[in-house]
């Protein structure tokens, strides 16, 4: 067993293709990668269920693609009989309490105790809901999450927070609670639409522009296969940008795991991304609107000279050669800048804007570096580069 990182909120260890993440408040976390998770010869889900009844929760694009097939399972392979099976109907817009008010209503009806889980099979808006659900239906009960997009495989399902919209201000309300396990099967990727594919991807160059010059790399030479194979292929480099991305956030998470700092690297790409999501409606993807953050932030960065040419021109090359967007036609300078005071108020009063220096060295901007005036040009230098891409 390697350690991986260890300080005060947790210690991240590695064996074979097992992570733990074992943070101060006496939980740990198993991060499993496994291949083909629903097949009948795949014990690794029912090993980790053990002998408890469980609810799966599933979204409805999982439930046509793989729902029978989690049927069988459950029927066959799980060792208690009486688990159940619940479809919920989740996009970015629905992420709210209503949400978590269907999953703890059947979790209710069920008579789910306190050691029963609650199985998360989706994307990054499903493991949040489900997450804040199983962190309060009982005061907390276990919580496993399967990721079936590459967001949720490098991020969300493996992260400790959950949370969901209230009053139109993203992630609220939330808990900080490590799920029991973390099942990773890349092979859901294979049905996941491009779109998504790609949105993922600006999850994974956040960690490598931030602290992984490595992967950077690795995502710029296999651009295109990525893509086209849906990180399938190659199969050594796409396993590798995989883990690299999903042990580079443990390690920053566990270094800071409940957030006593408000300095966080991992903020990067999430400063002005909730002001993009918002106003587009949702429309403009997470993944997306991180993307379009990070080529802001790096813009800033390069006017005030920190960031040289040549590392602005790889961040912003690659991001477009990902074919991610490094703007949106709907943004609104004054009203983006305005959308800093809900920023700064999650960040304890200060807005600790994370740019890069340079690949793997993140700095953090203040008020006093940035104005509305400097957004607004930076804003218009990229939409002039995106026609340049186009």
């Amino acid at each position: 067993m390697q350690a991986l990182a260890n300080d005060i909120d947790a210690a991240l260890t590695e064996n074979g293709n097992i992570l733990e993440l074992r943070s101060s408040r006496e939980s740990s976390q198993q991060i499993v990668s496994t291949t083909d998770l629903l097949r009948p010869d795949n014990a690794l889900l029912a090993e980790v269920v053990a002998d408890r009844r469980a609810l799966f929760v599933v979204t409805p694009t999982v439930n046509a693609l793989y729902g029978a097939q989690l049927k069988r399972y459950i029927e066959s392979a799980l060792e208690q009989p009486g688990s159940e099976l619940l479809v919920l109907d989740v996009t970015e817009a629905k992420k709210d309490l209503n949400g978590v008010d269907v999953v703890v209503t059947r979790a209710t009806q069920m008579g789910l105790d306190r050691e029963s889980p609650i199985v998360a099979i989706g994307g990054g808006v499903c493991l949040d809901i489900v997450g804040v659900s199983a962190a309060l239906f009982r005061r907390g009960v276990p919580n496993i999450k399967v990721p079936t997009t590459l967001v949720g495989l490098i991020d969300a399902g493996v992260g400790t927070k959950n949370a969901v919209n209230f009053g139109g201000k993203k992630n609220l309300l939330g808990t900080f609670s490590s799920p029991e396990a973390s099942l990773l099967d890349s092979k859901f990727l294979s049905t996941l639409p491009i779109r998504y594919i790609r949105a993922g991807a600006a999850e994974m160059f956040k960690m490598a522009i931030i602290s992984d010059p490595h992967l950077f790399h690795i995502l710029r030479a296999h651009s295109d296969e990525f893509q086209q194979s849906r990180f399938q292929a190659p199969r050594t480099a796409a396993a590798e940008a995989i883990k690299r991305s999903v042990v580079e956030i443990l390690r920053e998470l566990s270094l800071n795991l409940y957030e006593r700092s408000k300095q966080r690297v991992l903020d990067f790409g999430h400063t002005f991304s909730p002001y993009i999501e918002s106003e587009s409606g949702f429309r403009v993807s997470h993944g997306e609107a991180v993307s379009i953050d990070m080529a802001i932030s790096t813009e800033i960065s390069y006017a005030l000279g920190i960031v040289d040419e040549g590392v602005r021109r790889q961040i912003l090359d690659a991001l477009a050669g990902f074919s991610l967007p490094l703007s949106w036609s709907g943004i609104d300078a004054v009203e983006m800048y305005s959308s800093l005071r809900s920023i700064r108020q999650h960040r304890n009063g200060a807005l600790h804007l994370v740019a890069p220096s340079a690949l793997g060295h993140p700095v953090f901007l203040e008020d006093e570096d940035i104005d509305e005036s400097l957004i607004k040009s930076c804003i218009e230098n990229l939409a002039e580069r995106k026609r340049a891409y186009s």
